[in-house]
């Protein structure tokens, strides 16, 4: 049994790439995972945003991803970083230099971004503290948004992009994450995670106050996402919104 855990932690881990198609609605979204990390192209009629864009190191290869599903990644609208790490801020620089896309960005992690590393990571349990001093050491080149979002703020995805839906900011796992509504779903960055094994949500690998983390939960389902029941995450999943109030022993308004 212990054998079988290593192997799956390790196919989890090892960076297989995969895409995820979903329908909510009239929109269409394209779940692409390199290494763990998933980014998302969110697309309505003719306008599309990505959220979050990888590893620096995979930009080329999601964009060839996003030309697979049938769609120009020049005519993205914006690439909207749910926080500042390099596994999902690193990419955005090769769409906004190759193709003008505007990145949008927390300001609460404008220094971060400036730096190009990742700020100080707390482990929140085994499959963290394995992998902390790599992830720690995560770096891109230096990125400036183009667009910042204050909090409390919000921005209108209408305004931004063409898209219905809402950009807000949520400090709690870096000081500038946000979070991304359209329709019922939701996109969270690693506010929380998904399973290694299931379709469960789970308190993501590294976040340093894990009682704010669950405040910052409550506040989603209550105030930001009342109507969200699809949540798309940064690592694994996605979440149905019964496994997000069940893990986070938050009550289902």
């Amino acid at each position: 049994m212990k054998h079988l855990f290593f192997c799956l932690l390790a196919a989890s881990l090892s960076g297989c790439a995969t895409v995820s198609r979903f329908e909510q609605g009239t929109t269409k979204i394209y779940s692409f995972r390199h290494d763990s990390t998933n980014a998302h192209l969110v697309v309505q009629g003719k306008n599309m945003v990505l959220v979050d864009s990888g590893y620096e190191e995979n930009a080329e290869k999601l964009e060839q991803d996003i030309r697979d599903e049938g769609y120009d990644p020049a005519v993205l609208r914006a690439v909207i970083l749910t926080h500042g790490h390099a596994d999902h801020a690193g990419g955005a620089l090769h769409f906004q230099k190759k193709f003008g896309t505007k990145i949008v960005a927390g300001a609460g992690d404008r220094d971060m971004m400036a730096a190009g590393k990742n700020e100080k990571l707390c482990s929140t349990g085994f499959l963290g503290s394995i992998r902390h001093s790599t992830d720690q050491a995560g770096s891109y080149t230096p990125t400036k948004a183009d667009v910042w979002v204050n909090a409390p703020g919000e921005l209108s995805l209408m305004t931004l992009a063409g898209l219905e839906g809402r950009v807000i900011a949520l400090p709690g796992h870096t000081r500038g994450s946000l979070v991304v509504t359209v329709g019922d779903a939701v996109f969270v960055g690693d506010l929380f995670r998904g399973s290694l094994l299931g379709s469960g949500a789970e308190t993501h690998f590294y976040m340093c106050d894990v009682e704010g983390n669950r405040r910052d939960v409550a506040r989603l389902l209550h105030e930001i996402a009342p109507h969200g029941q699809t949540f798309f995450v940064g690592h694994f999943g996605p979440v149905d919104r019964v496994s997000v109030a069940e893990h986070f022993a938050v009550p289902n308004p």
